[in-house]
């Protein structure tokens, strides 16, 4: 572990991988013959492997008209996608909106094989509350799923701003994503840092609008991060939450 010190007023988490463990899995036939369930519920009629194909070709044609988009680096809206899957003949949007986000949601619930806060995560928030601390979220997320998940494991009400790539239309490591997070809240990225588990998304692109970063090592970090030499100013080589705290308050009472 390797470290500097700094002043940090304000600490900007990414999610998953750094303050949730989660584990899913889109392939599982499972999922779709559930899904097939659901809807069949609700008078849609699929197979799971003409579902789950039908799926991918949505994805594929979201990603598509994204690609087209100003960003370098644009993050589709799932909804959207689950719009497709959920219309029936003469239908619009409207008329299945309900429908939609909970055919995303249950769709998210049953390809989720387990999702917990990682262990220490809500002693560290309040900890860095009570410091004075300002805390926020940048994550590679859509809305539909995590702001859900963010409230049921309870700790939404720690941040002053939660920003998902999914309502801005980019995702890191876009440096648009982390810019627009800044002004909105006045931020100024000297007395800032950026925690998260991936050298690219979470440290190379926070670089380059002049955030401090520290890594952290996780069971969800990207393998080729192992053969990164990662230039952050604090390297954790395991999830190690009361240490990750401990370093940041000791940063910023320095």
């Amino acid at each position: 572990m390797t470290r500097r010190y700094d002043v940090y007023d304000n600490i900007i988490f990414d999610l998953y991988g750094t303050l949730i463990d989660i584990h899913t899995d889109e392939e599982d036939i499972a999922v779709w013959k559930h899904m097939c369930e659901f809807y069949a519920q609700h008078g849609v009629k699929y197979n799971p492997a003409g579902l789950r194909s039908r799926y991918k070709r949505q994805i594929r044609r979201a990603e598509q008209a994204m690609a087209k988009k100003r960003f370098k680096f644009p993050e589709i809206q799932i909804l959207e996608v689950f719009e497709q899957l959920t219309l029936k003949k003469d239908q619009t949007p409207s008329d299945c909106a309900e429908l939609t986000v909970a055919a995303a949601q249950e769709f998210r619930k049953a390809s989720t094989g387990y999702i917990r806060l990682y262990d220490g995560v809500t002693d560290m928030l309040e900890q860095l509350k009570q410091a004075g601390k300002k805390l926020y979220i940048l994550s590679n997320a859509q809305r539909v799923f995590t702001f859900p998940e963010v409230q049921s494991l309870g700790i939404e009400g720690y941040f002053t701003d939660i920003s998902l790539s999914s309502d801005f239309g980019a995702m890191k490591p876009d440096a648009a994503f982390y810019q627009q997070l800044l002004d909105r809240n006045h931020i100024n990225p000297n007395r800032s840092i950026m925690v998260g588990n991936d050298a690219v998304c979470d440290v190379l692109a926070a670089k380059q609008v002049g955030l401090h970063t520290c890594y952290v090592h996780s069971n969800i970090s990207p393998v080729d991060d192992a053969d990164r030499d990662i230039k952050a100013d604090i390297i954790m080589d395991e999830v190690n939450v009361p240490e990750m705290c401990r370093l940041i308050l000791e940063d910023a009472d320095r």
